[in-house]
C-alpha cells in the first residue's frame, strides 16, 4: 500500500535490536550508548533493547545484561533471520536496528524519531556515522554502474560533508529506523540473503511501494565497521544474489 501523506505520525513504542556474536566487552559499550540514546527520546512512551545471541561461542549471561531482552540461538543464523525473530518476539511501533560495533550519539535515535515521525511518507531513515578517525563511514548509500551501491562520502573528513538530511535509494542497516508498517509490508528481510545487502534490497523494495528512504545528518555517531569475524567473506554469495535481483533497476546516482 502507498503510504498517505495524511496519515498522522506515531512516535510511541519501539524496539531495539542488537543482533551479536562473542565481543562481549564491546557490545557492552554499544549497549551503553544505545540506552542513553534511547533515555533522551522524550517522544517515546516505552522501548525495549532485545540483544539476539547469534551463536556466541559463550552464551551471553543476563545478569552481564540486566536491561536487556535475550533471544539465544545456538547455531548462527543470518542477520536478515536473527533481526526478523526479534522483531516478530517484540513487536512495536518502530524498529531500530544496530550493529554491536555501533555506539549512538545521546541526540541520534530522537533525531532520528524527528524525521521518521515529521512525514508520514518516511518509512526508513539512517544515521550518519563516523569512523573513529573523524572520517565518514555513512551519510547514505549511492550506487554506481559498475559496483552498485556503496557509502557516499566513504573516508572523506566528516567536516567537509553537509549535515543536512537527504533522501536516498537506500541507507546502511548497521543503524537504521524502520516504521512498523514498512517492516510488516515487506515482510521485514529478505532470508535468502546470507550475510550483507538485505539492508540495501528492504530499502528498495520500500521505495517500490511509495515510501521515502533518508539519512538524518544531524549527529555524529561512531561505527568501527566489520569488527565480527567472518563478515566481510559471508558478503560473497548476498552481493551476488543482489546483482542478479537489481543490477539495471536502480538509478545511477554515484
Amino acid at each position: 500500500m502507498t503510504p498517505s501523506a495524511n496519515t498522522p505520525p506515531v512516535a510511541n513504542t519501539l524496539t531495539a535490536v542488537v543482533v551479536s556474536r562473542g565481543l562481549d566487552t564491546l557490545l557492552r559499550f554499544c549497549l551503553e550508548a544505545l540506552g542513553r540514546a534511547l533515555d533522551a527520546c522524550a517522544a517515546l512512551d516505552r522501548w525495549t533493547v532485545v540483544v539476539v545471541d547469534n551463536g556466541s561461542a559463550s552464551p551471553y549471561r543476563s545478569e552481564a545484561f540486566p536491561a536487556v531482552e535475550l533471544l539465544r540461538f545456538d547455531c548462527g543464523r543470518s542477520f536478515a533471520a536473527a533481526n526478523n525473530a526479534a522483531v516478530r518476539e517484540y513487536p512495536a511501533d518502530f524498529y531500530l536496528l544496530v550493529n554491536n560495533d555501533v555506539l549512538m550519539e545521546r541526540q541520534s535515535v530522537a533525531d532520528m524519531l524527528a524525521v521518521i515521525a515529521g512525514a508520514a511518507n518516511v518509512g526508513v531513515c539512517g544515521t550518519r556515522m563516523l569512523f573513529p578517525d573523524g572520517t565518514i563511514q555513512h551519510c547514505g548509500v549511492v550506487f554506481s554502474s559498475s559496483v552498485g551501491p556503496y557509502h557516499d562520502h566513504r573516508r572523506k573528513p566528516g567536516d567537509i560533508v553537509p549535515r543536512t538530511d537527504r533522501d536516498l535509494q537506500s541507507v546502511t542497516g548497521a543503524c537504521v529506523l524502520i516504521r512498523h508498517q514498512v517492516w510488516t509490508e515487506l515482510g521485514g528481510f529478505d532470508e535468502q540473503y546470507g550475510f550483507g545487502l538485505e539492508d540495501i534490497d528492504f530499502c528498495l523494495r520500500a521505495r517500490q511501494m511509495g515510501w521515502r528512504i533518508v539519512c538524518c545528518n544531524r549527529t555524529d555517531s561512531l561505527h568501527f565497521e566489520s569488527m565480527t569475524p567472518g563478515r566481510v567473506e559471508l558478503d560473497v554469495a548476498s552481493r551476488a544474489l543482489f546483482d542478479r535481483r537489481w543490477r539495471g533497476r536502480y538509478t545511477v546516482d554515484g
